[in-house]
């Protein structure tokens, strides 16, 4: 809609500029015409152009004539300003008009009188039109203003009189200089007319807007002293200005204020036509009387109720229309009414069906402008509903009387006033609080408070009742006794009249034993049921609050993972309930090593928590004081344990890792600090190792690892390479068969880095299955070739597999299906399958020995061996490790070393053979002490499978 009306607005002014510029162009199309064309005009021009100026009189005088009429209703600066200014203008006119014609003997016609008149009137047109955009006032009548353009005029009168004898030359340079004044003076009341109507919609300022872009016209082509048509256009241009002025004028004074009077009007009547809806339809009886009681108006409502009309009611006497049960009451009261008086009064009658009705009555006599009584206004109101309501809360008030002794036997009870005194208790009040009645009335419930709630819990709940509202919740109240108790709390406000409480009830069930019961099992569901401790749940709160803390503080804080060190060996040979004990006790030394503030929990099994905090905001300084607390717990663990008469020793590896801010996560954490407890356990057990990133990356690195492990098989990324072992005449009497993997973006992987993960995870089955499958397939076809059929594979076999199972059964399925001969066969085991299960080895040994299978010892001399071990195993073969011998020629110690070795396999009846060999002179010192065979770089590289047999 305001877009629409400034649409409109614009083109009005847009229009104004058309017209204004169409009228431009029609002087200048005129002006451009040849003398022949126009010359029939030229005898009729002059009577045009008087009969142009008297149109222009006359626009002049009714401008006046409107101005004067509106000055006569109301007192409008406008008006005034109009009638002030355009009185000279049309006396100005006059005068110019009919000197020239020599009807004015005592005005004869000259230049300087034609100049200064067409001069004088221009000017109080402008200046008028820019008083009246510029809203100057004029606050006079309509006498004064007239007379003042009457003065104004005479003046002019007075000076053309004095200029009609004048014999100077006429000023043309003057007269042309206010001319062009006087045009800019027209454009700036044109522009502001514009702007005033841009900005307030009134026509008044359209029209004066188009009146000075006309007279600017007029006055332009006057400037140029135009003649012929030119000047026949700028006096209808001049004209048109006129009109607008008179247009503007009349909007303004007439239409306008007429205007306003029928929105008055159709208001007044909207507004009458309401107040008869809301009469119509207002749920109470409304009756008009006269003086003599008859109805002069009767709504719907109370004419419903009298079963008629209202027009069948109007100028019928009261009585005639009221049921007989009303006119005794009603009548009484209106004859009081009719003296002066307002009365109200409630009244019983029966109802149609026999029913009991209430009605209430209000009588307020009608007064006229002289305060003569002239009649009576009747409201009647159905007051059955609230009578029946009455009753009703009587019949409750019973009810609450009697509830009121139920709940007192039941609940329990108090009552006090605005302020929070108490003014009444019950017995049962008197028994949980242990308090007598007559020290409870008189105090405030401050008495029973137990300190457990905080100042704004009780801010919250007085704020919630003083605003009239109900409120509940469960407090705790302490007893005269000191001992504390729950109750759930309804307090019910009771408001006054003025809307503010006046009294509180409280009334309480004890929940003691239910908030003890919830208690612990909250308890059971964020501490740990055996030593006490925050479980993990309660932990993850505890550690998310330190994160939010270091945060705000700028300080960092840690967090620790302690796994006992060989907990497990203790609950095997002890039993469970003396490690449960231990547990009890390491928690409690555990609180004894940290602060306070600090908090110690227990994850599960024997693994536990620390969350330390506020260790410094340096990273150096923070990690100084993980070490304190960590050498701290290890001294503590590092006490004897007694348990059930028996000293126990412990000690637990730690993994810490630093925090600072809201970024840290709590799995992050816990992560991150398991990792450093894996790398402690790692280093040997009963040490701090504190996170760093390279161990997150190694982790990540070894899991990414791992990932492509599991597809290196499936893939054909593993591969066999073979390194020759020869004998003491250097000839190749059998192939060690070692494992590559060639991964597409690592290039080639040696199975240092890759043969414990795949042990650790499981993966060394099916690749321990794989190359057994290649290497009989290899020996098989060894078989047919005469240089090769005599050599044997040598196959490394991890802890892994041989304590699984079915290796057994693998290896006899692998020779089956391949066809090698089991003799050719030699599989190498490390001294760390002789530390466990030995009987359960030396059996699954001699088994696939019954098959033919060989069996070496590698890396001999760098584990733990067993002399009676050794004996009891079907070796043929000990092979020593290349760390004695790679300085056999160099370190008498490793000279000693390997010529025991060799002893010790020629006293047991089997072959020594010497790893790492790199040197002839290794070779020459090894086969000068009796070694058999001989195995590394001197002879050969570990080379791929077919590379192996081409060279060989």
């Amino acid at each position: 809609m305001i877009d629409s009306e400034n649409r409109r607005r614009r083109r009005a002014v847009l229009a104004l500029g058309a017209g204004g510029g169409a009228l431009a162009l029609l002087m200048g199309g005129a002006a451009a015409l040849p003398t022949s064309a126009i010359e029939p005009l030229m005898d009729d021009l002059p009577a045009l152009l008087v009969l142009l100026r008297f149109l222009s009189i006359m626009l002049a005088c009714l401008t006046v004539t409107t101005a004067w009429y509106a000055l006569r209703r109301e007192r409008s600066d406008m008006a005034g300003l109009m009638l002030a200014g355009f009185t000279p203008v049309a006396g100005a006119l006059f005068l110019l008009t009919l000197s020239p014609l020599g009807l004015l003997p005592w005005l004869p016609f000259s230049p300087h009188v034609d100049g200064f008149l067409r001069v004088t009137g221009r000017a109080a047109e402008v200046l008028t039109l820019l008083a009246v955009a510029a809203r100057i006032g004029l606050p006079l009548s309509r006498r004064a203003a007239l007379a003042t353009g009457g003065l104004v005029l005479l003046s002019v009168v007075a000076l053309s009189a004095a200029l009609a004898h004048e014999t100077q030359p006429e000023p043309a340079l003057l007269l042309f200089t206010l001319g062009w004044l006087l045009f800019g003076l027209n454009a700036v009341a044109g522009v502001t007319h514009v702007w005033r109507y841009l900005r307030s919609h009134e026509t008044r300022h359209r029209c004066f807007a188009a009146a000075c872009i006309f007279a600017g016209l007029a006055e332009v082509a006057l400037l140029s002293h135009a003649e012929g048509v030119v000047r026949l256009l700028a006096e209808v241009s001049r004209v048109f200005a006129f009109v607008m002025v008179y247009r503007g004028v009349f909007t303004a004074s007439v239409a306008a204020p007429y205007a306003r009077l029928e929105q008055s009007e159709a208001t007044i009547q909207r507004q009458q036509e309401q107040l008869n809806t809301l009469f119509r339809n207002v749920p109470v009886g409304l009756a008009q009387l006269d003086r003599e009681l008859r109805y002069r108006y009767v709504n719907p409502t109370l004419a419903h109720h009298l079963h008629a009309v209202p027009e069948q009611l109007t100028d019928t006497h009261w009585r005639a229309a009221l049921p007989p049960q009303w006119q005794q009451p009603v009548g009484a009261h209106l004859h009081e009414t009719l003296e002066g008086k307002r009365t109200e009064f409630e009244f019983e009658y029966g109802g149609e069906e026999g029913d009991p009705r209430h009605a209430n009555a209000i009588m307020v006599p009608e007064r006229a402008d002289n305060g003569a009584i002239e009649g009576v206004l009747a409201i009647f109101t159905d007051q059955t509903e609230r009578e029946r309501a009455r009753r009703q809360l009587a019949e409750s008030v019973r009810e609450v009387s009697e509830l009121k002794a139920a709940l007192d036997a039941h609940a329990i009870v108090a009552v006090t006033d605005a302020n929070g005194v108490i003014t009444r208790v019950n017995d049962k009040f008197c028994i949980i609080s242990k308090y007598r009645r007559s020290e409870l009335l008189g105090s405030t419930h401050r008495i029973i408070n137990s300190g457990h709630h905080p100042a704004s819990f009780f801010d919250n709940l007085w704020k919630t009742i003083s605003s009239g509202m109900v409120w509940t919740g469960e407090i705790c109240n302490r007893a005269k006794d000191g001992s504390l108790y729950w109750v759930y709390t309804t307090i019910v406000p009771f408001v006054g009249e003025e809307g503010i409480p006046v009294q509180y009830i409280s009334i309480r069930a004890d929940i003691t034993e239910r908030k003890r019961a919830e208690q612990e099992a909250q308890h059971m569901a964020l501490y740990d049921a055996l030593t006490g401790l925050p479980n993990r749940r309660l932990m993850g709160d505890r550690l998310r609050d330190a994160i939010s803390a270091s945060q705000r503080s700028g300080q960092h804080g840690a967090l620790l993972l302690l796994d006992l060190d060989n907990f497990k060996q203790i609950n095997d040979t002890l039993g469970h309930d003396q490690g449960d004990a231990l547990l009890q006790q390491v928690g409690d030394r555990l609180l004894f090593s940290v602060r306070q503030a600090d908090t110690v929990a227990r994850m599960g099994g024997d693994e536990f928590v620390i969350v330390l905090s506020d260790l410094g905001k340096g990273v150096r300084e923070s990690a100084l004081g993980v070490e304190a607390v960590s050498e701290k717990i290890r001294t503590e663990l590092a006490a004897p344990f007694q348990l059930d008469g028996l000293t126990v020793n412990v000690t637990g590896s730690l993994g810490a890792v630093l925090f600072r801010g809201q970024d840290e996560r709590e799995d992050k954490l816990l992560k991150r600090a398991d990792m450093a407890l894996y790398r402690a356990k790692a280093q040997g057990r009963n040490r701090l190792s504190l996170f760093d990133p390279a161990l997150e990356a190694a982790v990540l690195s070894q899991a990414s690892m791992l990932q492509d492990l599991r597809q290196a098989l499936p893939r054909g990324q593993l591969a066999l390479h073979a390194q020759p072992i020869v004998d003491q005449t250097g000839r190749v009497r059998s192939q060690e068969m070692l494992l590559r993997w060639h991964h597409p973006s690592r290039g080639i992987v040696p199975p240092t880095q890759f043969i414990p993960l795949a042990e650790q995870h499981g993966l060394i089955l099916d690749i321990g299955n794989w190359v057994l499958q290649q290497t009989c397939a290899l020996l098989a076809d060894w078989q047919c070739d005469p240089s090769r059929c005599r050599w044997t594979a040598a196959v490394n076999v991890s802890v892994r597999q041989l304590r699984d199972a079915g290796f057994v059964d693998s290896v006899r399925q692998a020779l089956q299906e391949t066809g090698a001969p089991a003799h050719r066969l030699r599989l190498e085991l490390t001294e760390s399958t002789l530390l466990t299960d030995v009987d359960e080895t030396i059996a699954k040994m001699a088994e696939l020995r019954a098959m033919g299978v060989h069996f070496a010892l590698d890396d001999f001399g760098t584990g733990y061996s067993s002399l009676s071990y050794l004996r009891r195993l079907p070796l043929d073969e000990l092979k020593i490790d290349r760390s004695f011998v790679a300085d056999v020629t160099d370190d008498p110690n490793d000279g000693v070393i390997a010529r025991t070795i060799i002893s010790l396999a020629n006293s047991l009846g089997l072959s020594a053979v010497a790893e790492g060999v790199e040197t002839a002179e290794q070779f020459a010192f090894l086969k000068a002490l009796g070694c058999d065979a001989f195995q590394g770089y001197y002879f050969g590289r570990p080379e791929p499978v077919l590379s192996a047999e081409a060279t060989a």
